[in-house]
């Protein structure tokens, strides 16, 4: 079978140890549905990316990718599930410095290449060149997952960065380093 790849990653400041929207997101995260539950799913991204929405003015950096090309997909879907094993986030609490901390946020769905859903999502991600790297991009992109009928999702991953410590929150300097190097400055 061939697939297709939705991903997008998101960062943005955190707001303190508290902040609002990094624990929400940590909520929904850690209740993950049974993958045999398509409605679950779908409910599950629903909730991920409404918060990222309502959070959107909030964006900093973010990349996204839409590929319908089957050569692609599979290698850049295993991509983001490397990420998974921690090559970007901190191992240790960053320094009491008072500078601002980061969160990030990513999430990537392997696709049924062709299916009734690849094909309303690729609709969605056709998006001017001018645009692509703007808050409200990123803002209509995740509105993109409701679209999905996750009959035709092969895989997906979400992760949170920081995971359960905010104290190990991004710095500047680590997403000026090379695991980030491929975010872009939203405006």
């Amino acid at each position: 079978m061939n697939y297709s790849i939705f991903s997008m990653q998101v960062v943005m400041q955190l707001q303190g140890k508290d902040d609002p929207a990094y624990r929400e997101l940590q909520k929904i995260i850690r209740s993950a549905p049974e993958r045999t539950n398509y409605a679950r799913m779908h409910d599950y991204y629903g909730r991920i990316c409404s918060v990222l929405r309502r959070q959107s003015d909030r964006f900093e950096m973010g990349v996204w990718d839409y590929w319908d090309d089957p050569s692609r997909a599979p290698r850049d879907f295993q991509d983001w599930v490397d990420g998974l094993e921690g090559k970007e986030a901190r191992q240790q609490p960053a320094p009491e410095d008072g500078r601002p901390r980061y969160l990030a946020c990513t999430l990537a769905l392997l696709l049924q290449n062709g299916s009734t859903s690849d094909q309303r999502l690729g609709h969605h991600c056709d998006i001017a060149e001018a645009k692509l790297w703007n808050r409200g991009t990123f803002h209509h992109l995740l509105k993109g997952p409701a679209l999905l009928n996750f009959l035709h999702v092969k895989s997906d991953i979400v992760y949170l960065l920081p995971g359960d410590d905010p104290a190990c929150g991004l710095t500047t300097e680590d997403l000026s380093g090379k695991n980030w190097r491929y975010l872009r400055q939203l405006t």
